[in-house]
């Protein structure tokens, strides 16, 4: 396979961030683990009153109803001012509406409150890389993946932070373990290949453009599909 030489540059395209944005927050309903068990608990016992406004504000929030989502979860808080899952999913509303130093404050409350549940930091993590306070996110991100190291997402967010300020190895091992967590992962193969090009590695990069590519038409992301396309052409 012939190459041509290309400046770094046009491979590390702002795409790399735009896939973190399109990643998004840890889903509320989110699998609880073992240290998350007394949380899961209290939702179950919330009194009815509580429960009300916490489940009307979820489905706000799932119908994009931000505004009416923060007046529901703030309710709820005002009633259980102890109720870490309330302080997150207003954190997520406020985010989406562009308050995001209040996002941060609610999630810093999350945390505070029930610091054993990964999403939490995960989504402060992904907050402070879009305020680009990348060494605050890569903690969060460190504390979620402690605390649940089969994150494929996690680890793709925080391998893309290592991307950017050019910490090739790192964000390479990131990349590998969100593929070995889960194989069909388009973006994790597009930004290693970017990472192996980076290192030289030019085959190796091609490879993961065409793995990208493959993915991304089978799982109908069009888009991402012809950015693979158009790095497997520049490297042709």
């Amino acid at each position: 396979m012939p190459t041509i030489p290309l400046q770094a540059s046009q491979l590390v395209v702002t795409t790399i961030f735009n896939s973190i944005e399109s990643l998004g927050f840890n889903n509320i309903a989110d699998k609880v683990f073992s240290d998350e068990q007394a949380e899961s608990r209290q939702e179950a016992n919330l009194n009815v009153s509580t429960k009300k406004f916490y489940t009307q504000g979820l489905k706000n929030l799932a119908q994009q109803d931000l505004h009416g989502a923060i007046k529901n979860f703030t309710a709820t808080i005002n009633i259980n001012p102890q109720f870490a899952s309330a302080y997150n999913d207003r954190g997520v509303a406020r985010y989406k509406l562009g308050y995001k130093q209040s996002a941060i404050e609610d999630l810093t409350t999350a945390i505070e409150l029930n610091p054993y549940r990964a999403k939490y930091h995960s989504n402060r993590g992904f907050m402070l890389t879009r305020l680009k306070n990348y060494t605050a996110a890569i903690a969060d991100y460190n504390s979620a993946l402690l605390l649940n190291p089969n994150l494929a997402k996690t680890y793709f967010k925080r391998g893309t932070i290592n991307l950017k300020i050019d910490d090739l190895v790192a964000a390479m091992a990131d990349f590998e373990s969100a593929i070995r967590i889960n194989p069909d992962f388009g973006k994790a193969y597009f930004n290693r290949g970017i990472t192996k090009y980076k290192l030289r590695d030019v085959q190796g990069g091609f490879e993961d453009f065409q793995k990208a590519s493959e993915l991304f038409k089978q799982q109908g992301k069009i888009e991402d599909h012809y950015d693979a396309v158009a790095k497997i052409k520049q490297l042709w």
